[in-house]
Parts: C-alpha cells; sequence; structure tokens
C-alpha cells in the first residue's frame, strides 16, 4: 500500500488529475478502474473521481511498491535538460525567470525539449539516474512549474511562473484583472511622439501567426513613453495594460512605428537586426514587488551602436 500526503502546491485538484499526473505510467482508463474498484481511499473511505483535494489529506493507493515505482517513472524526460536558468526572483509559491532571446516559453512541433518551460522544470527538480524525480525546489509529486504570461521566441526577459496549483489561479487572475503590472524596452522605427497610449482592438489570425488591429477584435492598451531618438530610431518604454498575443509589436505597427528588425510587422530588412529588439525589463506584482532584468548584451550593444548614450539605456528600465 503506498500512502500519500497532499500537500498545499495539489491542494484543489480533482482527485482523477492528480493520479493522472502522479502516475504516467496508467492510461486514463485504467486510473479509473482503480477509483472504482477501490484501490484509492482517503480517510479509509472510497474517493470518487470529481472528489476535490485539500491540503493534508492522505491518500492510500493499493498497490505494490515495485508497480507504484514503474508507473511512476517519468523523471528522464529532464535528462539532459539545461538547467541553468537566470532567476531574478523565488520563493515557496512563484519563480521569476529571464528569458533570452530566441528560447521558446513552449515546445512547437519537434522543437518540444529545449523549452524555458522545460528548463524550469530541470532546475526546480534533480534527476538522478534511472531513479524518480527527486524534488529539491519543490515540494510536489505531480504540479509542473506554469509560466503564467508568455513572451515571444526572440523577446527577452521577465517571466513568472508558479509554483503551486494555488498561486497559478492567483497569478492568472491577478494578470486578467491587470493588478500585475509589466514594462518592456523596445527600438522603434522613426522618431515617434514623447508618449502615448495606443488603445486599439487586436485579433488574431492563428494560420499566419499574425496579431492585427481589427474592430472586430480583443480590447488592447499599450502605453509608451519615448527615452531618447537616434539614427531614425525611438528608444521607448513600454507598459503593457493588456496582453494580447503579439500586442506590441501589433500595435506600434498599426501608427507606423514598427519595431526595428520586426520584419514580419513591417519594419525593414536589416543584417544587423535579425529579429525584433523586444525586453520584457520589470514586473511589479500586487505586494508592491518589483522583479527587474538588465538588457541583454546584443541588445545594449545594438542601442550603443546606433548612438543611445548608457544613461539613456538606464532610463528606459527606470
Amino acid at each position: 500500500m503506498i500512502e500519500l500526503r497532499i500537500d498545499r502546491q495539489d491542494a484543489g485538484k480533482k482527485v482523477h488529475r492528480y493520479l493522472r499526473q502522479l502516475l504516467p505510467g496508467v492510461p486514463l482508463s485504467g486510473i479509473y478502474k482503480m477509483l472504482r474498484t477501490g484501490r484509492v481511499k482517503r480517510g479509509g473511505r472510497r474517493v470518487k473521481a470529481d472528489d476535490v483535494l485539500a491540503a493534508g489529506d492522505i491518500l492510500h493507493l493499493y498497490m505494490a511498491d515495485v508497480d507504484f515505482a514503474r508507473v511512476r517513472k517519468s523523471a528522464r524526460k529532464f535528462a539532459g535538460i539545461d538547467a541553468r536558468v537566470d532567476v531574478r526572483y523565488e520563493d515557496e509559491d512563484i519563480l521569476v525567470v529571464a528569458k533570452p532571446a530566441g528560447l521558446l516559453v513552449h515546445g512547437a512541433g519537434a522543437e518540444h525539449k529545449d523549452t524555458l518551460v522545460n528548463r524550469v522544470a530541470a532546475y526546480l527538480y534533480h534527476v538522478s539516474g534511472e531513479s524518480d524525480t527527486v524534488p529539491t525546489r519543490s515540494a510536489s509529486r505531480v504540479f509542473a512549474p506554469a509560466p503564467v504570461h508568455r513572451l515571444d521566441r526572440n523577446t527577452s526577459g521577465l517571466v513568472a511562473f508558479a509554483k503551486t496549483a494555488e498561486a497559478a489561479r492567483r497569478l492568472s487572475e491577478e494578470i486578467a484583472d491587470h493588478h500585475v503590472r509589466k514594462w518592456y524596452v523596445a527600438i522603434v522605427v522613426g522618431e515617434i511622439e514623447d508618449h502615448g497610449v495606443i488603445r486599439a482592438r487586436v485579433e488574431r489570425n492563428p494560420v499566419q501567426n499574425v496579431t492585427s488591429t481589427a474592430e472586430t477584435g480583443k480590447p488592447a492598451e499599450t502605453r509608451f513613453t519615448r527615452v531618447a531618438a537616434r539614427a531614425g530610431t525611438s528608444l521607448v518604454r513600454i507598459e503593457l495594460v493588456s496582453g494580447r498575443t503579439h500586442q506590441i509589436r501589433a500595435h506600434f505597427a498599426s501608427i507606423g512605428h514598427p519595431l526595428v528588425g520586426d520584419v514580419k510587422y513591417g519594419a525593414p530588412r536589416s543584417k544587423q537586426d535579425t529579429h525584433q529588439w523586444l525586453h520584457a525589463g520589470a514586473l511589479e506584482f500586487p505586494n508592491g514587488r518589483r522583479v527587474t532584468a538588465a538588457l541583454p548584451e546584443q541588445f545594449r550593444q545594438r542601442l550603443l551602436e546606433l548612438g543611445y548614450t548608457p544613461d539613456e539605456l538606464r532610463r528606459a528600465l527606470s
């Protein structure tokens, strides 16, 4: 018999979902059979698939230790994954890391292994040879660290991860309610006005992977301040009020100032600018905690090449 204590990371999960994640070697039909035949109990009583778990619950699984170990074998997916992440803040509930440009947050197609999600998972979990995952920075057996917002592949900067199911729900609600503030730094084409607010509805074309402004789209708001202008470009500090996919890129393109290097949204092609120059530089949480990430060296060097001063670079992140 296997005894499991439910911790706060997994509180609020339905039993069938918890077991599916806990026992990846058991098909869903097998999970339901275990429940139906009484091989899973809480407090000596059978549980149903949709029962909700609470912190401190004790589950008993009526299976042999050797069988439990066999169906728990899931840690190999972390073997060989780069566990080095630039941690900007961490507590028992959340982890904020700085993503480099060029790295996907989630896998896409064949690019499913070296992603920020997997790097964070490898950072949070220690993998030892043929043994199962041994938690080192997270006590949960099943909860996978989840990003609560996204960055495009070629956008660098801060991404927040929830380390518990409770934190994931809370942070998602706070972001949806605009209680988490997000600031970016970008280089845009042309000399833009000193400051402004772009309020334009946007809609997504998933086939072409582009976002455009449209009256039928979802409301979106982007605020910006020009820090300086050099060499036919402007260095802007941006507050992203809403968080639509490609919102910043689409909004600035819509007013005739696409991000430098963002060919997809109308910027001129350039050998020096192989992708958009956009960096998520600061997050502020409802409790007042502010987390920042310095400009990547490549971004910094490009700004200096364009004639921006070190003081202007500092002001862009202030």
